[in-house]
C-alpha cells in the first residue's frame, strides 16, 4: 500500500473510494503484514503531527528577553542582574524549552486524540489491530468501530457501532479503558472481553474472559450497572439485561480463529453471522425457526457455507438452494 495513501487516510484526507480501498486492502490480509504495516504508518504519522507541533515551539525567546525589560524589580536590578552567569542563563533557555515542548506534546496528543479514525469490515473478512496504548482487537465480518488515533492523557474510548470484536485491554492504572455501544458503556482497566452488537434487533452481548469489566445501561429507563467476573456473559434482554455463566470459554473466542459455534444458538441469528461471514443474502421461508440439536459444535469458516449448511441440517429438519440469479440462499 502507498505509504503516502495511508497517512492521507491517518488525516481523514482521501476520498470514499480511497478510504474503501484502504479498508479492503486491510480486510485482505491473510498473514497479519498488512495490519503491521498500517500500525507502522500509522506510528510514523503520530510522529510527524508531533514533530510538527515542536518545531512550531523551537522558537524560544532569548535570555536577554527573560531578563530585561518590563520584568520584575528583581531582575531590573543591576546587581542582581550581574549574578546570573552564563550557565544559569542557559538553565533558564532550558527549563522554558523543556515547558514548551511539554505544551507542545500536548497539544499534538490532543489533537490527534480529536481526529478519530472508523474501520469497516467487509462480510466475509475479519481483521487485528493494535491501538496505540497497545490494546489488541480482534474484528469481525461487518464489524463498524470508531476510535481516536491517539488516546488522550485522560481517556481511553472507543465506539463500537455494529458487529462484533474482541479486546485484549493493556492495563493501565491511570486511564480506564471504555467501549461505548448503543446500549451501554464498558469500563476496564485491563481484561480480555467480547462484545457483540446488532443495531437492526437491538441485541447486545458482552462476554468476558479475563479481568473484571463493569458495564453501565444506556437502555431507555435503565441506568442499572453490572460486574463481570471472568466467564461470566451479559446481553440485552427485553429492556434491561441478563446475567450468565459461560460453560464454554472457547465459544466466546474462537470467531477470532476462524471458527464459528453452532451449540445453542438461535437458527435466525446464525444465519445472520453467516449471511456477513460468507457474504451472502440468506432468506428463511418457513413459519417456524429450525432447531439446531448440537450441544457442542463449532464450523469452520474457510470450509464454505455450503459445508456449514450440510453439518447443520444433520441436527435439524431444513433444506435449502441457491438463487442462482440473485445469488440468495433460500432455507426451508
Amino acid at each position: 500500500m502507498d505509504t503516502y495513501l495511508l497517512i492521507r487516510y491517518f488525516k481523514c484526507a482521501v476520498t470514499p473510494e480511497e478510504e474503501q480501498e484502504v479498508q479492503q486492502w486491510l480486510a485482505d490480509d491473510p498473514d497479519g503484514s498488512r495490519a503491521r504495516e498500517f500500525n507502522d504508518v500509522h506510528t510514523l504519522y503520530i510522529g510527524m503531527v508531533l514533530y510538527g507541533e515542536s518545531e512550531k515551539s523551537s522558537s524560544l525567546p532569548a535570555p536577554e528577553a527573560l531578563s530585561s525589560g518590563a520584568g520584575s524589580g528583581t531582575f531590573r536590578n543591576s546587581h542582581v542582574r550581574r549574578l546570573i552567569s552564563g550557565a544559569a542563563a542557559a538553565a533558564v533557555v532550558a527549563v522554558v524549552a523543556v515547558f514548551s515542548s511539554v505544551i507542545s506534546f500536548r497539544a499534538a496528543e490532543e489533537k490527534l486524540a480529536s481526529m478519530t479514525q472508523v474501520i469497516r469490515v467487509p462480510a466475509g473478512k475479519s481483521m487485528e489491530l493494535v491501538l496505540s496504548d497497545g490494546t489488541t482487537m480482534w474484528l469481525n465480518s461487518g464489524t463498524e468501530i470508531e476510535y481516536p488515533a491517539v488516546f488522550s492523557g485522560k481517556d481511553r474510548t472507543v465506539h463500537l457501532i455494529s458487529g462484533e470484536a474482541m479486546f485484549d485491554v493493556a492495563r493501565d492504572e491511570d486511564r480506564l479503558f471504555r467501549v461505548e455501544t448503543f446500549a451501554s458503556v464498558i469500563s476496564v482497566l485491563g481484561t480480555k472481553f467480547n462484545v457483540a452488537v446488532d443495531t437492526e434487533t437491538g441485541s447486545f452481548s458482552a462476554a468476558l474472559l479475563r479481568g473484571a469489566v463493569k458495564v453501565r445501561s444506556l437502555l431507555p429507563g435503565n441506568d442499572s450497572e453490572y460486574l463481570l467476573r471472568p466467564n461470566e456473559m451479559i446481553r440485552t434482554d427485553g429492556d434491561g439485561f441478563t446475567m450468565s455463566r459461560i460453560s464454554d470459554a472457547g465459544s466466546v473466542e474462537c470467531w477470532t480463529k476462524g471458527l464459528v459455534d453452532v451449540a445453542g444458538v438461535p437458527f435466525d441469528e446464525l444465519m445472520r453471522k453467516f449471511e456477513l461471514l460468507f457474504d451472502v443474502d440468506i432468506i428463511i421461508e418457513r413459519e417456524e425457526m429450525p432447531v439446531i440439536r448440537y450441544t457442542w459444535g463449532k464450523i469452520r469458516v474457510s470450509e464454505g457455507l455450503d459445508h456449514a449448511l450440510g453439518v447443520l441440517s444433520k441436527a435439524s429438519d431444513f433444506s435449502w438452494e441457491r438463487n442462482f440469479e440473485t445469488g440468495a440462499v433460500i432455507i426451508r
